[in-house]
């Protein structure tokens, strides 16, 4: 809000970015805490372009399971709070892996977690909507595959998946495929700080 300082930078937060975290949350409080420095030019298409990327690799990190139901997850469903006013600016997203948007159990927990972050920034996000948009006819890739090829049995073969040396984050299942993903990760690679995983054995 105008007329209030900023809070104190935390520990990993710099002053010359766009500092951005991002949550993930899956079946039986599994979790994944990402952060990040952004260009803090304010462009927009390059923060969202970020933020997409950066949610594909958060994607495949991991065999996620649906945060409601435990089924491996296809799709997540993201909340973003933004304080882009504040200097430094900084974005929390919320991730939330889920198996189908479509099933009635997945939208009452996600109307659940929306009401309750809601509740805690004073209404910042607004109410949930009724019936969240998708893609007509897409076909979501399973979580934790490769996140080049996207093939299921990727995913199945966890053990042989390969993570990025640099940010620990994003797998492959073969060299090729992280040489051909490149081009895209390699926007957000460089810009990652941490990447911490609760609850995994």
């Amino acid at each position: 809000m105008a007329g209030f300082p900023a809070p104190p930078l935390k520990d990993w937060e710099r002053a010359d970015k766009l500092n951005v975290e991002f949550v993930g949350y899956g079946w039986e409080g599994k979790r994944v805490i990402v952060r990040s420095h952004l260009p803090k030019d304010r462009n927009n298409e390059r923060v969202q372009l970020a933020l997409l990327y950066m949610g594909r690799d958060i994607k495949h990190s991991k065999n996620w399971a649906c945060e409601f139901c435990g089924k491996p997850s296809r799709e997540t469903h993201v909340e973003m709070l933004s304080w882009q006013h504040l200097d430094p600016p900084r974005l929390v997203l919320y991730i939330h892996f889920v198996c189908d948007i479509d099933e009635p159990h997945v939208m009452q927990g996600l109307t659940s977690c929306h009401n309750m972050l809601n509740t805690m920034h004073m209404g910042q996000l607004g109410p949930m909507p009724d019936r969240l948009e998708r893609q007509p006819g897409a076909v979501y890739a399973l979580a934790g595959s490769c996140a080049c090829c996207e093939r299921d049995e990727t995913a199945a073969n966890a053990q042989t998946l390969k993570k990025c040396s640099k940010c620990k984050l994003t797998r492959y299942c073969s060299l090729e495929c992280q040489k051909k993903d490149w081009p895209r990760h390699k926007v957000t690679c460089s810009q990652i700080y941490s990447v911490t995983f609760e609850n995994w054995e």
